[in-house]
């Protein structure tokens, strides 16, 4: 029996190459970096596993220092001494420490410590994480390519992303009807043939939406409109879907299978976003499995994710019929990955077969860029 004997937690902040915004505020910019957390589990038996969280305060409520005090305080507590392998109870555990409001409590700082658990499974068992939940259906991801800014510098930077092979492009719309269509006509008009996936970030609401909808109507490549409106307003979701020619799809709004249900049972989406960090590996897979049953086509995504989140998103989106090219942008924005081992060709990125995760968190790296918590 493999036991969880030690349960660390490493705040980092990681530097940005380049500036991301989205509707709801700054996410990273060179000079401003990113949070970070890596967890660390060591085993009995000396195994150890990574996980990793980005909080992101101006995406959703947890932030470095709630994550940290979360693992520190109640999860590593609770489930020290406990079986590795003993996951649904480790995970029924979770939800007692740090208990769920609606569907969802810490869900991010779980989700790191989900993934060190599925990384020491996989290297006592001698396979890759993506084989433990039921084995890959590609060889390799595709990735879209994410846009941030003013509309003449995503032109340029889409005829970059495309010159490297990259066919989809994510457009963070900001909540200015005709701004936000200067915005995507912009990437369709740098790149033609080129697939655009509108990204509000709830930055819209159920009337509003509809002057966007009229002045894009034209636009051709845009395959969906992600998230136009907050997360609590499902019926503003139904209205939009009824209405929009363009697909709707939903992120903010399902972290959970329970949420899906929902809104499944309103007709208030086309597509669901899935995300890691959000909902985990098994709670992914349950998303999933209720969007096959009721006809919704999967996209997916991450939280800027460094090189573990990153190679873990990887993994399970590999199991899954994902419909577009992924958004795991961690490499377009991070000066580092911190880990090594990935292996990407153009827009594509290898899925790894070693291991457990199948890359090598450099530690040496951790202490560069490892922060002190002040509470």
């Amino acid at each position: 029996m493999s036991i969880i004997k030690e349960v660390e937690a490493i705040p980092l902040k990681i530097p940005y190459v380049r500036p991301f915004v989205l509707s709801r505020g700054l996410v990273g910019k060179p000079g401003v970096p990113g949070d970070h957390i890596y967890v660390k589990i060591e085993t009995s038996d000396g195994v150890v596993g990574w996980g990793e969280a980005r909080p992101m305060h101006t995406w959703m409520y947890e932030t470095l220092e709630t994550a940290y005090t979360s693992l520190k305080r109640y999860i590593a507590p609770a489930i020290k001494g406990m079986d590795v392998f003993s996951l649904n109870k480790i995970l029924k555990t979770l939800d007692k420490v740090l208990t769920p409001v609606v569907s969802s409590g810490q869900p991010f700082i779980k989700s790191a410590v989900e993934t060190a658990l599925y990384d020491i499974m996989g290297k006592i068992t001698g396979q890759p994480i993506h084989r433990l939940i039921g084995g890959k259906i590609t060889e390799h991801i595709e990735l879209s390519a994410m846009m941030s800014g003013e509309p003449e510098a995503m032109a340029e930077y889409a005829r970059e992303m495309a010159s490297k092979g990259y066919r989809c492009f994510k457009v963070k719309i900001m909540g200015d009807p005709e701004e936000d269509a200067r915005r995507l006509r912009a990437v369709g008009e740098a790149v033609p043939g080129a697939d655009i996936w509108a990204d509000a970030n709830q930055a819209y609401t159920s009337y509003s939406v509809r002057m966007l909808l009229e002045l894009i109507k034209d636009i051709q490549g845009i395959i969906c409109l992600e998230q136009p409106v907050p997360t609590w307003d499902y019926e503003g979701l139904r209205r939009i879907v009824s209405m929009s020619p363009i697909p709707v799809a939903v992120d903010e709004s399902v972290f959970s299978h329970y949420d899906l249900f929902k809104l499944v049972s309103m007709d208030a989406l086309d597509l669901v976003v899935l995300k890691l960090a959000k909902s985990g590996i098994a709670g992914n897979l349950k998303i999933a499995a209720l969007a096959e049953a009721a006809g919704i086509d999967l996209f997916a995504s991450g939280m800027t994710e460094s090189g573990v989140g990153f190679a873990a998103s990887v993994h399970l989106y590999s199991t899954l019929p994902i419909v577009a090219p992924i958004d795991i942008n961690g490499p377009q924005f991070l000066a580092d990955l911190l880990v090594d081992g990935l292996e990407f060709e153009g827009s594509k990125v290898k899925v790894p077969d070693k291991p457990g995760l199948g890359v090598e968190v450099k530690e040496e790296k951790l202490e560069e860029y490892r922060v002190k918590i002040e509470l």
